[in-house]
């Protein structure tokens, strides 16, 4: 049965609480919420999957333009990290695997909001071992003084990788790479990130 504007109407002005008159024509009622203290039932449960580590290189930052007015539509841009270059590894899914480099070119575009978090906003390219190249955009906020937590999004054709722009990712940034981490040598003034990618399962 379908409760009519002129029906509820009506009822409102018979001082009839809506909710009770739906109730009666059998909709659905929300449960409680749960008290202080108790965790909630889970229907889903969500994991988390490594799929890869990725080592990208910048070169020193450059100023995006006067230091002295850097106010962008999100904030304030006042420098960027251009990428030299880097690596990439990881299981994938199935234990496919996945590796390959990163291409030159791209960077990060860091802003710091108005309310003061700075946000990583990094366009960049990854190259596979077997030639598909990856977009891939990672954006997210400062987690502590060298760390970050990040959302990345990943754009790639054809079907083998397909799973990249079919999953939901988190990932975090450490900076600078641990020095137990062997790294490619892109000169004394590169600097390393490292980034590892977890798919949401």
């Amino acid at each position: 049965m379908t409760l009519s504007r002129r029906s509820a109407l009506g009822l409102i002005g018979a001082g009839i609480p809506l909710a009770s008159a739906a109730t009666r024509l059998g909709a659905e009622t929300l449960a409680p919420p749960p008290s202080a203290g108790q965790q909630p039932k889970v229907y889903d449960e969500v994991g988390l999957e490594w799929v890869m580590d990725i080592l990208p290189f910048c070169s020193e930052p450059e100023a995006m333009g006067d230091k002295s007015d850097q106010t962008a539509a999100d904030g304030t841009r006042d420098i960027l990290w251009p990428i030299v270059g880097g690596t990439f590894h990881g299981p994938g899914i199935k234990g496919e695997g996945i590796k390959g480099t990163v291409i030159p070119g791209g960077g990060d575009f860091p802003v710091v909001r108005p309310d003061g978090v700075q946000i990583i906003d990094a366009l960049y390219r990854l190259k596979t071992d077997d030639g598909v190249q990856i977009i891939i955009h990672n954006k997210g906020p400062r987690y502590s003084s060298r760390k970050f937590r990040l959302l990345p999004t990943f754009n790639v054709p054809g079907k083998k990788y397909a799973w990249l722009r079919e999953s939901v990712f988190v990932a975090t940034l450490t900076y600078p790479i641990p020095p137990e981490i062997p790294v490619p040598d892109y000169g004394p003034k590169a600097n390393g990130r490292l980034i590892q990618v977890f798919r949401i399962t």
